[in-house]
């Protein structure tokens, strides 16, 4: 993760025009400051591969208008899929207005001119990608943005986009741009079939694997999770999810990778130097118990969790272990910057 901008490192008097300068680098648009409040604003980017970043936006009021002007001066192929964290926001082209609630997904294609604003103090995390990243044109990016609720997968996505900083912000490169594989394969997948159509429905079942991934990493602390399960999720038989999984290249069943990802992702929490106990971690990661989870962990790592932790932790003395991982321009959800 990065700091990109934050107007804590700019004097109070010049923070208006750096503010003003840092969201027009990557794409022309202007930025008005909106009532008596100082001005706040910090931007956080994780890079997530070639054409795919990832953005937190944190700041006071403000507006950002990119007008027919800006788009003739340039208008790079990018669609910026917001997700509204805290405060209230508005999203504004010619032909719609969305008003994302916290917690909303919201889509704007930054082509065409568009009308962004926040109002209150305002949490936003952004996924830049480009059109040719995501794998549409401009005219599905324009016809998905103001229905993306109806896709089969809206909320696959936003659950996704909900831990994506979280979860990407520490990784190293590798595990990060398979992230991004993953997650461009989801957008492709929300924005075609929220904008209907037979390649809509393609690419829902080219996009199995990759929603079965994305889901089980999502449910890992439930207990109940099951391939059956998985499958009625997703609307399919169990045989059929089998044939698929075998497809993708796996060595491993859907259910023998539910439990590597869940010891996985234990690994990850004792390594993180959290102050969690065994029983907890356990727990947050969907075992049983802690006798089953400390057995199954020996068997897979050859040490307890808490000799794991002893060694591996940060800050106890030895490097935090590399997570293994299952599965850019300026705009309006962005903020700019």
């Amino acid at each position: 993760m990065t700091v990109l901008f934050d107007t804590a490192r700019v004097p109070e008097r010049e923070r208006a025009d750096a503010l003003q300068a840092a969201f027009t680098v990557e794409s022309p648009q202007h930025v008005a400051l909106l009532g008596d409040s100082r001005v706040h604003h910090r931007t956080e980017v994780v890079e997530l591969g070639s054409g795919l970043r990832l953005r937190r936006e944190t700041g006071s009021p403000l507006g950002i208008v990119r007008n027919d002007r800006h788009v003739r001066q340039a208008a790079p192929e990018v669609l910026a899929l917001g997700l509204q964290r805290r405060g209230e926001a508005r999203v504004r082209t010619d032909e719609s207005e969305s008003v994302p609630r916290v917690g909303q997904l919201d889509c704007v294609d930054t082509t065409r001119p568009y009308e962004f604003t926040q109002r209150g103090l305002s949490v936003r995390d952004v996924l830049m990608i480009s059109h040719q990243e995501a794998g549409v044109s401009v005219d599905t990016v324009r016809a998905a943005g103001p229905v993306l609720a109806r896709s089969p997968v809206y909320e696959l996505v936003r659950g996704h986009l909900a831990g994506l900083f979280a979860a990407t912000a520490q990784l190293p490169p590798q595990p990060r741009q398979l992230t991004g594989q993953g997650t461009a394969a989801l957008v492709r997948t929300l924005l075609l079939t929220a904008a209907g159509g037979a390649d809509g429905y393609e690419a829902l079942a080219d996009s199995l694997e990759v929603r079965v991934r994305a889901y089980v990493d999502a449910h890992l602390a439930d207990r109940e999770l099951s391939v059956e399960r998985i499958a009625a999720a997703h609307h399919v038989s169990v045989r059929h999810l089998y044939a698929v999984w075998g497809r993708a290249g796996h060595d491993r069943t859907p259910g023998q990778w539910i439990i590597d990802r869940r010891l996985h992702r234990a690994r990850e929490h004792l390594a993180s130097g959290t102050p969690s106990g065994i029983a907890a971690v356990a727990q947050r990661c969907g075992f049983a118990d802690a006798s089953h989870f400390s057995r199954r962990f020996r068997q897979a790592f050859g040490a307890s969790p808490a000799e794991w932790r002893a060694a591996h932790a940060v800050g106890a003395g030895g490097p935090a272990a590399a997570p293994v991982q299952g599965a850019s321009a300026g705009g309006p959800a962005a903020g700019g910057a």
